[in-house]
């Protein structure tokens, strides 16, 4: 069995550089972190302050005003009601009609205050395509028609030919 040694007089053991290194890197965030507080306390303050002053403000304002952006709302809401009163329901019927069981209707995307409106669809064969923009044509509901391009795609080893056709509508009564 070894000899049991006691020395109570040795010294600390010396820091090494890797310690230092590491304390000092510690630090540098320790700081780093108490500026990010500081300056998200005073975005937090600022913002605080900023309520407080609309708050202010609307308490302030007489009753019968109104704030400032409800001018913009209701324009916009006129702008949706004007949209929502075209007669959408025959003219999606009407196309859904035209289109027959020859030619499958993807999407519409419509712009009602230039009464714009693009379908894409797709059919088999380029006559099917060119009888569909044809009875468009023809349709009491379309000012003009115009097909706006055509691909050939295979789906599922069937070729198909996805079109899309720009129409300017009008009332069908």
């Amino acid at each position: 069995m070894p000899a049991l040694r006691m020395d109570f007089l040795r010294g600390h053991p010396t820091a090494s550089v890797l310690g230092w290194t590491l304390m000092l890197v510690g630090l540098i965030g320790l700081v780093l972190a108490a500026l990010d507080y500081v300056q998200a306390r005073e975005e937090l303050q600022f913002a605080l302050d900023r309520a407080e002053r609309q708050t202010r403000s609307v308490k302030t304002r007489p009753r019968g005003a109104a704030p400032p952006l409800a001018l913009a709302v209701v324009t916009a809401n006129a702008r949706v009601s004007a949209a929502l009163a075209h007669p959408w329901g025959p003219l999606l019927k009407e196309l859904e009609h035209l289109a027959g069981p020859r030619v499958s209707l993807l999407g519409f995307e419509a712009q009602g205050a230039t009464r714009q409106l693009r379908i894409t669809a797709e059919a088999k064969t380029m006559a099917e395509v060119i009888a569909y923009v044809e009875s468009l044509r023809l349709s009491p509901v379309s000012g003009s028609v115009v097909l706006a391009s055509h691909e050939v795609i295979t789906q599922d080893g069937v070729s198909v030919i996805r079109f899309s056709v720009g129409i300017a509508w009008r009332d069908a009564s």
